[in-house]
């Protein structure tokens, strides 16, 4: 018979040792979370508040706007359906995830040593069709067009359309990156509906496969439109900011109202156009909206020194010419970011561009 005192050290011995198994664990994950590496399941809460310093405070006059550092992480949709022609049921056209490759190297090298680029693509290869990757499989730097041209050449496409899961992750290394001097900003390709939400019924759901417009086989392929719209949104609330592109059919999209609420969500919505998402269902439409946006964030995002308060104004000028409210708008409004649309952006691109200054009335 055991003695019951030596029975209890026994335990004591071994839950001394789980808890420095669990420290060690604890402190691991937390070095490598900074590393922007992460521990298996880490996620940031949406609610997280701690996303950079402070941003400027108000004070009354005139001044220069100066240019952002924009930081770009590309999420991108690496689903089955990415195979498929831009023409639904013709082999006239490379796959659309070709296509997209094809935009990214064509769009990007002009602003490669002055804008940081990254990219996140899901599902994660041989993971699960649900599944993310642990970390993007670029992480954001300047020059890095190459590398993600060289990846997406490699890339296989296959499985679901996590995105809601995608944004996450992609949100936590732009957190991560956060500066006073730097715009950080999501653009999301893809060619469906998000899915990948097992909490959801396939009885009484939306099928984001097409030909099953309801009573789904499973809960993975139900339209997860509500978390994924609620997740751009609060990533948007944090100062990150998503411009959502559809690869379509030319007939148009299942799921265009879902597009749109995501683009709206994200803060970016296209400017000039019945749809708030830029739609591309050929070579010259996914080039078009890619320009549009690298555009927008590499040469039209500003940063104001002087912040009004809720009863404050700001007037945006243009050497010297004030800017109507449909020619800006506040980026990361915490971070004075401005963001310059329309004629206005495209001026900016100009050999000579204009001055751009803030007149800032603070209030009561």
């Amino acid at each position: 018979m055991r003695d019951p005192v030596a029975d209890r050290q026994d335990a004591e011995q071994g839950n001394r040792a789980l808890r420095i198994a669990a420290t060690i664990e604890c402190a691991l994950c937390a070095l490598l979370a900074a590393s922007l590496l992460g521990c298996i399941g880490y996620r940031t809460p949406l609610n997280d508040s701690a996303v950079g310093p402070i941003g400027p405070a108000c004070s009354p006059g005139t001044f220069q706007l100066t240019p952002v550092l924009p930081t770009a992480m590309f999420v991108l949709d690496g689903s089955a359906t990415m195979e498929m022609g831009m023409l639904v049921g013709t082999n006239a056209f490379d796959t659309r995830w070709h296509v997209l490759t094809s935009a990214l190297s064509t769009v990007l090298p002009s602003v490669d040593n002055k804008m940081a680029i990254g990219a996140l693509i899901f599902p994660a290869p041989l993971g699960g069709a649900c599944s993310v990757p642990q970390r993007p499989q670029l992480a954001p730097a300047t020059g890095n067009v190459a590398s993600l041209v060289r990846i997406m050449n490699a890339v296989v496409t296959g499985g679901s359309t996590p995105i809601a899961a995608a944004i996450d992750l992609a949100a936590e290394v732009l957190l991560g990156l956060g500066g006073p001097s730097t715009g950080r900003v999501m653009v999301l390709a893809t060619d469906g509906g998000p899915n990948c939400n097992a909490h959801l019924n396939p009885s009484h759901c939306r099928c984001s496969e097409p030909g099953f417009p309801s009573d789904c086989s499973l809960a993975t392929i139900c339209l997860d439109d509500t978390r994924t719209i609620k997740t751009i949104a609060n990533r948007q609330a944090q100062g990150l900011p998503t411009y959502v592109i559809g690869i379509e059919d030319p007939r148009g999209s299942d799921f265009s109202d879902v597009l749109n609420a995501m683009a709206v969500a994200g803060g970016r919505a296209r400017s000039g156009s019945t749809l708030s998402y830029y739609q591309a269902s050929s070579q010259s439409d996914l080039n078009a909206a890619l320009t549009a946006i690298r555009d927008q964030v590499g040469n039209c995002t500003y940063l104001s020194t002087s912040v009004p308060g809720p009863n404050g104004t700001i007037v945006i000028a243009a050497d010297n010419i004030d800017l109507s409210p449909d020619e800006w708008m506040w980026g990361d409004r915490q971070n004075g970011e401005i963001v310059l649309l329309g004629d206005a952006c495209q001026a900016m691109g100009a050999d000579s561009p204009p001055r751009i200054t803030a007149t800032v009335a603070c209030g009561s």
